[in-house]
Formats: structure tokens, sequence, C-alpha cells
């Protein structure tokens, strides 16, 4: 009798625990799924949005890797446009490969072609707001495998004076040659300041001084 009952309290025991530990398990996962936090998905830089999406993938505690899952994180972070882009995947996703599937169709909705790319590359119209080295990340954006003429594209968005600068450097790997077309148009900046500063008229502060004293 006593081994009996001492039998049904180690079962009981054993139960007890497997539901605990069930319970935990639900628990930590469920924690787990709602503190998934990613951007919304960027329209202007698919690419790099799925970089930051799959690293946030691989350091979530614990990792996802299930692609239902990750075809579900996904479709959350569209809006009703990106959507609407690709409702065929949605309505209608593969049995399996469904997170590449629907990666795929975004990467080809708003991922520009390597002609459109060459184009914008070829239709650059000097620096604009950027500084050299912002300007030169940009261009590689667009081409992967920068040539000779790919150099040469980028000399001719900086200004004529910094071109003859840096043609004294023709051996120059492009980095070197944007931080120091960078330096170049700082350095200009200040002069440049500095020069309107001295070409200020003293005989025009005395007739603003006189005119001042008349009032």
């Amino acid at each position: 009798m006593e081994l009996d009952a001492i039998k049904q309290l180690a079962d009981a025991i054993r139960e007890q625990t497997l539901h605990a530990t069930q319970a935990t398990t639900t628990t930590v996962s469920s924690v787990s799924a709602v503190a998934f936090k990613a951007p919304q998905f960027w329209q202007t830089n698919a690419k790099a949005w799925f970089i930051r999406l799959e690293a946030s993938f691989n350091t979530h505690t614990p990792p996802i890797t299930q692609d239902l899952t990750k075809f579900h994180h996904v479709i959350q972070l569209l809006n009703s446009s990106t959507a609407r882009r690709v409702q065929a995947v949605l309505e209608n996703p593969p049995p399996v490969g469904k997170y590449d599937s629907l990666k795929s169709a975004l990467l080809n909705a708003y991922e520009a072609t390597q002609l459109q790319k060459d184009q914008e590359l070829l239709n650059l119209n000097g620096l604009g707001d950027r500084k050299p080295p912002e300007l030169l990340q940009h261009m590689r954006s667009l081409n992967h495998d920068p040539g000779t003429l790919f150099r040469a594209l980028f000399l001719n968005q900086l200004p004529p004076d910094v071109r003859r600068i840096l043609a004294q450097t023709p051996d120059a790997d492009l980095d070197t040659l944007a931080k120091t077309a960078d330096g170049i148009m700082d350095v200009e900046f200040v002069a440049s300041a500095t020069r309107s500063v001295q070409n200020t008229s003293p005989i025009e502060v005395t007739h603003e001084e006189q005119a001042n004293s008349a009032r």
C-alpha cells in the first residue's frame, strides 16, 4: 500500500512539473512573439529593408526560422498600397517557400532594374546637396562594379577647380579622392567666407554709420 501511494504521489508530481514546464514555454513563446519589432517596409529601398529584417530574425530570442512565421511577419509590416502590389502572393502563397516568394515579389516590385540604375547614374548632375563621399556611396549603390567609366562619371560631378587638384593624384582610389575633394571644398568654403568679410568696404561702413547718426 505504501509503495502504491508513493508511486501515485511521484506520478502526480511528474504531471504537475510537466504542466508547469509547458505553461512556462508557452508564456516565453508568447512574450518573444510580442517582443519582435521591425520597421515598416521601405518602398524606396526594399533590398536594405530585407537585410535589416533578416538581421532581426537572426538576433531574435529565439531566432525566427520558420517559413510561415517569417511570411506572416512581413505581411504585418506592409501598408495597403504595398500589399496591393503583391496581392497575388498574399492570396495564393506556394506550399513551401512562402517567405522567399513574398520577398522576391517585393524586390521585383520596388527595386529598380539595372538599366534604370545605369540611366540614373548617367543623368547625375553635380553634387547637389551631397558631400563627395556621400555622392560616391550613392553612385556605388547604382553600380556595384565601378571601372574607368565610373571613375570618370564621379569626377565629372565635382567642381572644375576640385577636379584640377585631384588630377595630380591619378593613382588614388575613389574613396581617397572623395575624402580629398571633401577637404578641398571645406577649405574653399572657409577661404571664400574670409574673403567676403575682408572685402567689406570701410567707406560703406562709414556711410552707414553716418546715416545712422543722422537719424
